[in-house]
């Protein structure tokens, strides 16, 4: 899963909602921009720690669905050694797209 644009994403939609309560309250222009500039670099942090969790997850996801389908791929592998043994011969149809 893709989760490069959380962090950034998270961290202009906290700037978006500072930006919107200061214009709101009537910040003078400095204050509001060491609010922008903390809130910003606050959920960036927050974004990427909940990037990494998220990748974390799905990597334990995938490895527990990848290890079906392994078992899979044997037993297929078991099987072709069998239709060589007994002499069984596949064939393969190529079906033109």
């Amino acid at each position: 899963m893709n989760t490069k644009s959380i962090p950034p994403v998270l961290a202009l939609v906290a700037g978006l909602v500072t930006c919107i309560m200061s214009f709101i309250q009537h910040v003078d222009s400095v204050v509001f921009a060491k609010r922008f500039v903390i809130v910003c670099i606050i959920f960036f942090v927050i974004g990427s720690v909940a990037s990494i969790i998220i990748n974390i997850n799905f990597k334990d996801m995938a490895e527990e669905q990848k290890e079906p389908s392994e078992e899979g791929e044997e037993a297929a592998i078991q099987a072709e050694d069998l239709d060589e043994a007994e002499g069984v011969e596949k064939v393969e149809i190529d079906e033109e797209p």
